[in-house]
Protein backbone atom coordinates (compact mmCIF):
# COMPACT_ATOMS: atom_id res chain seq x y z
CA UNK A 1 0.00 0.00 0.00
CA UNK A 2 1.33 3.14 -0.99
CA UNK A 3 2.47 5.62 2.16
CA UNK A 4 0.44 8.63 2.88
CA UNK A 5 2.67 11.35 2.69
CA UNK A 6 0.29 14.35 2.57
CA UNK A 7 -3.32 15.06 3.93
CA UNK A 8 -5.38 18.01 4.09
CA UNK A 9 -6.80 18.96 7.44
CA UNK A 10 -10.21 18.84 6.55
CA UNK A 11 -9.79 14.60 5.62
CA UNK A 12 -8.51 14.40 9.27
CA UNK A 13 -10.43 13.60 12.15
CA UNK A 14 -9.31 12.79 16.04
CA UNK A 15 -8.62 8.96 14.91
CA UNK A 16 -6.06 10.00 12.62
CA UNK A 17 -2.88 10.91 16.02
CA UNK A 18 -0.85 8.29 14.42
CA UNK A 19 -0.99 9.89 10.53
CA UNK A 20 -1.08 13.18 11.51
CA UNK A 21 -0.33 14.14 15.13
CA UNK A 22 -2.48 15.17 18.01
CA UNK A 23 -2.15 19.07 16.40
CA UNK A 24 -3.20 18.29 13.64
CA UNK A 25 -5.79 15.29 14.18
CA UNK A 26 -7.52 17.99 16.48
CA UNK A 27 -8.12 20.56 13.43
CA UNK A 28 -9.04 18.30 11.37
CA UNK A 29 -11.58 17.39 13.66
CA UNK A 30 -12.58 20.86 14.54
CA UNK A 31 -13.09 21.67 10.46
CA UNK A 32 -15.39 18.95 9.90
CA UNK A 33 -17.40 20.34 13.32
CA UNK A 34 -17.89 23.20 11.49
CA UNK A 35 -15.85 25.39 13.45
CA UNK A 36 -13.21 28.23 11.89
CA UNK A 37 -9.80 26.76 11.43
CA UNK A 38 -7.34 27.86 9.00
CA UNK A 39 -7.04 25.80 5.83
CA UNK A 40 -4.14 23.47 5.02
CA UNK A 41 -2.28 20.32 4.93
CA UNK A 42 -0.19 17.85 6.73
CA UNK A 43 3.60 16.29 5.95
CA UNK A 44 2.57 13.21 7.87
CA UNK A 45 4.60 10.77 10.25
CA UNK A 46 4.81 7.84 7.81
CA UNK A 47 6.99 11.45 5.46
CA UNK A 48 8.73 11.79 8.48
CA UNK A 49 9.87 8.49 9.16
CA UNK A 50 10.63 8.11 5.55
CA UNK A 51 12.75 11.01 5.40
CA UNK A 52 13.36 13.03 8.00
CA UNK A 53 16.84 11.39 8.03
CA UNK A 54 17.14 12.74 4.38
CA UNK A 55 16.88 14.98 2.28
CA UNK A 56 12.79 15.20 0.68
CA UNK A 57 12.66 13.66 -2.78
CA UNK A 58 12.14 16.28 -5.45
CA UNK A 59 8.75 14.49 -6.30
CA UNK A 60 7.40 14.75 -2.84
CA UNK A 61 9.01 18.55 -2.57
CA UNK A 62 6.88 19.34 -5.95
CA UNK A 63 3.31 17.95 -4.16
CA UNK A 64 3.92 20.24 -1.25
CA UNK A 65 4.30 23.26 -2.96
CA UNK A 66 1.17 22.12 -5.29
CA UNK A 67 -0.21 21.99 -2.02
CA UNK A 68 0.77 25.34 -1.03
CA UNK A 69 -0.28 26.92 -4.15
CA UNK A 70 -3.74 25.31 -3.49
CA UNK A 71 -4.04 27.43 -0.32
CA UNK A 72 -3.99 30.89 -2.14
CA UNK A 73 -1.96 32.29 0.40
CA UNK A 74 1.53 33.66 0.23
CA UNK A 75 2.37 33.39 3.47
CA UNK A 76 1.77 29.97 5.61
CA UNK A 77 2.76 28.86 9.06
CA UNK A 78 4.88 25.62 10.09
CA UNK A 79 3.89 23.96 12.65
CA UNK A 80 4.96 20.60 14.00
CA UNK A 81 2.01 18.06 15.50
CA UNK A 82 3.56 15.10 17.17
CA UNK A 83 2.15 11.92 17.69
CA UNK A 84 2.31 12.51 21.78
CA UNK A 85 1.50 16.20 21.90
CA UNK A 86 -1.39 17.40 23.03
CA UNK A 87 -2.79 14.78 24.64
CA UNK A 88 -4.72 14.87 28.35
CA UNK A 89 -1.61 13.76 30.65
CA UNK A 90 1.25 15.83 28.93
CA UNK A 91 1.85 18.69 26.89
CA UNK A 92 4.86 19.58 24.75
CA UNK A 93 4.00 23.32 24.74
CA UNK A 94 7.96 24.76 23.80
CA UNK A 95 9.16 21.53 22.72
CA UNK A 96 8.94 22.19 19.31
CA UNK A 97 9.53 24.50 16.44
CA UNK A 98 6.77 26.51 14.75
CA UNK A 99 7.28 28.97 12.43
CA UNK A 100 4.73 31.65 10.93
CA UNK A 101 4.60 33.57 7.81
CA UNK A 102 6.67 31.32 5.65
CA UNK A 103 6.67 31.70 1.82
CA UNK A 104 7.14 29.31 -0.69
CA UNK A 105 10.98 29.51 -0.97
CA UNK A 106 11.58 28.71 2.34
CA UNK A 107 8.64 26.20 2.82
CA UNK A 108 10.53 22.48 2.45
CA UNK A 109 13.38 24.19 4.93
CA UNK A 110 10.68 24.88 7.16
CA UNK A 111 9.78 21.04 7.66
CA UNK A 112 12.72 19.90 7.90
CA UNK A 113 13.66 22.45 10.47
CA UNK A 114 10.41 21.28 12.30
CA UNK A 115 11.66 17.59 11.99
CA UNK A 116 14.87 18.28 13.44
CA UNK A 117 13.95 19.35 16.36
CA UNK A 118 12.22 16.11 17.68
CA UNK A 119 15.97 15.49 18.67
CA UNK A 120 15.55 18.34 22.26
CA UNK A 121 11.75 16.92 22.13
CA UNK A 122 12.94 13.15 23.02
CA UNK A 123 15.38 14.48 25.19
CA UNK A 124 12.95 16.10 27.02
CA UNK A 125 10.35 12.90 26.75
CA UNK A 126 13.23 10.58 28.42
CA UNK A 127 13.26 12.70 31.50
CA UNK A 128 10.32 13.39 32.15
CA UNK A 129 8.73 9.99 31.29
CA UNK A 130 11.58 7.68 30.60
CA UNK A 131 10.24 7.28 27.20
CA UNK A 132 11.91 8.96 23.93
CA UNK A 133 9.82 7.73 21.10
CA UNK A 134 9.00 10.95 19.05
CA UNK A 135 6.92 10.37 15.79
CA UNK A 136 6.33 13.69 14.25
CA UNK A 137 3.78 15.41 11.32
CA UNK A 138 3.77 19.15 10.04
CA UNK A 139 0.95 21.26 9.73
CA UNK A 140 1.21 23.52 6.81
CA UNK A 141 -1.85 25.95 7.01
CA UNK A 142 -3.28 29.64 5.93
CA UNK A 143 -1.13 32.51 7.37
CA UNK A 144 -3.98 34.29 9.91
CA UNK A 145 -2.68 38.26 9.90
CA UNK A 146 -4.65 38.53 13.76
CA UNK A 147 -4.93 41.68 14.89
CA UNK A 148 -5.72 40.06 18.22
CA UNK A 149 -5.02 36.71 19.68
CA UNK A 150 -4.82 34.31 22.47
CA UNK A 151 -5.98 31.56 24.55
CA UNK A 152 -8.88 30.42 26.28
CA UNK A 153 -10.11 27.69 28.58
CA UNK A 154 -12.81 26.50 28.90
CA UNK A 155 -12.14 25.80 32.90
CA UNK A 156 -10.70 28.44 35.06
CA UNK A 157 -7.03 27.01 35.39
CA UNK A 158 -6.45 29.11 38.33
CA UNK A 159 -9.12 28.15 40.95
CA UNK A 160 -10.20 24.89 38.43
CA UNK A 161 -13.63 26.54 38.35
CA UNK A 162 -15.43 24.30 35.83
CA UNK A 163 -17.97 27.05 35.49
CA UNK A 164 -16.21 29.74 33.77
CA UNK A 165 -13.97 30.57 30.89
CA UNK A 166 -11.00 32.10 31.66
CA UNK A 167 -9.17 33.91 27.94
CA UNK A 168 -6.11 35.66 27.59
CA UNK A 169 -5.85 38.37 24.89
CA UNK A 170 -2.87 40.51 23.27
CA UNK A 171 -2.15 42.43 20.18
CA UNK A 172 -0.91 40.64 17.23
CA UNK A 173 0.41 37.84 16.49
CA UNK A 174 0.47 35.19 19.48
CA UNK A 175 3.91 34.33 19.66
CA UNK A 176 4.77 36.78 22.62
CA UNK A 177 1.98 35.49 24.69
CA UNK A 178 3.18 31.25 23.96
CA UNK A 179 6.76 32.49 25.15
CA UNK A 180 5.49 34.63 28.25
CA UNK A 181 6.75 38.09 26.61
CA UNK A 182 3.81 40.06 26.90
CA UNK A 183 1.43 40.38 29.71
CA UNK A 184 -2.45 39.63 28.34
CA UNK A 185 -5.55 40.93 28.90
CA UNK A 186 -7.50 38.80 31.17
CA UNK A 187 -11.50 37.86 31.04
CA UNK A 188 -13.49 35.26 32.99
CA UNK A 189 -17.41 34.55 31.66
CA UNK A 190 -19.85 32.64 32.99
CA UNK A 191 -20.51 29.82 31.31
CA UNK A 192 -24.35 29.19 32.20
CA UNK A 193 -25.13 33.15 31.54
CA UNK A 194 -22.28 33.86 29.61
CA UNK A 195 -21.48 37.38 31.90
CA UNK A 196 -18.75 39.22 31.90
CA UNK A 197 -17.33 38.56 35.21
CA UNK A 198 -14.02 40.22 35.72
CA UNK A 199 -11.71 42.12 33.27
CA UNK A 200 -8.16 42.63 33.79
CA UNK A 201 -6.65 44.77 31.07
CA UNK A 202 -2.82 45.19 31.33
CA UNK A 203 -1.03 47.86 29.24
CA UNK A 204 0.37 46.02 26.33
CA UNK A 205 3.21 47.63 24.63
CA UNK A 206 4.48 45.80 22.70
CA UNK A 207 3.08 43.20 19.70
CA UNK A 208 4.33 40.98 17.19
CA UNK A 209 3.65 41.75 13.70
CA UNK A 210 4.60 40.87 10.34
CA UNK A 211 6.06 43.73 8.31
CA UNK A 212 8.89 43.92 5.27
CA UNK A 213 9.25 40.62 4.80
CA UNK A 214 9.69 39.10 8.61
CA UNK A 215 8.18 39.20 11.95
CA UNK A 216 8.88 41.78 13.98
CA UNK A 217 8.17 44.02 17.16
CA UNK A 218 6.56 47.11 17.39
CA UNK A 219 5.39 49.21 20.10
CA UNK A 220 1.39 49.28 20.41
CA UNK A 221 -0.38 53.08 19.81
CA UNK A 222 -0.27 54.93 22.90
CA UNK A 223 -3.84 55.55 22.34
CA UNK A 224 -5.15 51.51 22.73
CA UNK A 225 -2.47 50.40 24.33
CA UNK A 226 -3.65 50.25 27.80
CA UNK A 227 -7.82 49.52 26.15
CA UNK A 228 -8.88 45.79 26.14
CA UNK A 229 -8.23 43.84 23.13
CA UNK A 230 -11.73 42.60 23.06
CA UNK A 231 -14.66 43.85 23.14
CA UNK A 232 -17.96 42.36 25.26
CA UNK A 233 -19.14 41.37 22.02
CA UNK A 234 -15.87 39.26 21.29
CA UNK A 235 -15.55 38.23 24.55
CA UNK A 236 -19.12 36.52 24.13
CA UNK A 237 -18.55 35.07 20.92
CA UNK A 238 -15.44 33.55 21.62
CA UNK A 239 -16.41 31.88 24.87
CA UNK A 240 -19.78 30.39 22.89
CA UNK A 241 -17.22 29.34 20.59
CA UNK A 242 -14.89 27.68 23.59
CA UNK A 243 -17.72 26.22 24.88
CA UNK A 244 -18.78 24.56 21.55
CA UNK A 245 -15.45 22.88 21.27
CA UNK A 246 -15.76 21.62 24.93
CA UNK A 247 -19.02 20.18 24.16
CA UNK A 248 -18.03 18.24 20.94
CA UNK A 249 -14.56 17.25 22.87
CA UNK A 250 -16.72 16.29 26.42
CA UNK A 251 -13.68 17.57 27.92
CA UNK A 252 -12.07 21.04 29.44
CA UNK A 253 -10.27 22.32 26.30
CA UNK A 254 -7.35 24.69 26.03
CA UNK A 255 -7.28 26.10 23.02
CA UNK A 256 -5.20 28.83 21.03
CA UNK A 257 -6.94 31.50 18.82
CA UNK A 258 -6.43 34.39 16.56
CA UNK A 259 -8.78 37.22 15.35
CA UNK A 260 -8.50 38.92 12.19
CA UNK A 261 -10.89 41.96 10.71
CA UNK A 262 -13.42 40.35 13.54
CA UNK A 263 -13.30 36.80 12.71
CA UNK A 264 -12.05 34.47 15.21
CA UNK A 265 -9.94 31.31 13.85
CA UNK A 266 -9.31 28.39 16.13
CA UNK A 267 -5.25 27.56 15.87
CA UNK A 268 -5.48 24.65 18.46
CA UNK A 269 -7.59 22.93 20.77
CA UNK A 270 -6.03 20.11 23.54
CA UNK A 271 -7.17 18.81 26.61
CA UNK A 272 -6.05 20.58 29.66
CA UNK A 273 -3.57 18.85 30.69
CA UNK A 274 -3.21 17.10 33.93
CA UNK A 275 0.10 17.03 34.74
Amino acid sequence: MQPRLLVKLSDLSQSDVALAGGKASSLGELTNAGIEVPPGFVVTTEAYRLFSQSELPQQLQQKILAEYNNLGAERVSVRSSAVAEDSSSSSWAGQFESYLNVTKDDLVKRINDCWQSVENAQAYAEQQSGKSDMTMAVIVQKMVDSDVSGVAFSKNPITKNDKEVMIEATYGLGELLVQGMVTPDNYLVDKNTLEILDKKIQSKKVMLVYKDGSNKEQPVQDDVANKPCLDDSNIVELSRLTIDIEIHYNAPQDIEWALENDKFFILQSRPITTT
